[in-house]
């Protein structure tokens, strides 16, 4: 029972994986986000009456080279019949100005990417994805 949930979301189809092709995660398997999303709505129903992602803090640092991360901590919370869950607590990071061939590149979907990142480790403290990240490379 206590591993009911961890075991119907821990593998992922094949439709949601690409393997990662360049920088330091070259190799490595890369999880669409929407599955989460699909598999949230799915067992907890939809974002904002079964689930929801609270934003509780967010941040940029100051990177080497004049790089510059956008950092994200949420609280995640999903509801089974009428009881909310505790809080799942989940950071995220994207670059916001990173450093590139042709000089430094601002991105002004950092945050939303952040955010992303963030339900992405709610999610893998829940086991969705766990045969991906279980993988030793």
């Amino acid at each position: 029972m206590n591993l009911d949930l961890y075991n119907k979301y821990k593998s992922v189809p094949d439709s949601a994986k690409k393997t990662i092709r360049a920088g330091r995660l070259k190799g490595m398997t890369d999880i669409n986000p929407m599955w989460r999303i699909k598999c949230l709505t799915e067992e907890f129903g939809p974002c904002g009456t079964g689930w929801y992602a609270q934003p509780v803090k967010v941040w940029t640092e100051t990177g080497a080279n004049g790089e510059v991360g956008a950092f994200m901590e949420i609280h995640l919370f999903t509801r089974k019949g009428e009881e909310w869950s505790a809080p799942i607590v989940g950071i995220g990071g994207a670059a916001l100005v990173a450093k590139e061939s042709s000089g430094l590149y601002f991105s002004d979907e950092a945050f939303k990417m952040a955010y992303t990142d963030a339900i992405s480790v709610c999610c893998k403290l829940l086991g969705f994805g766990a045969d991906v990240y279980w993988e030793v490379n």
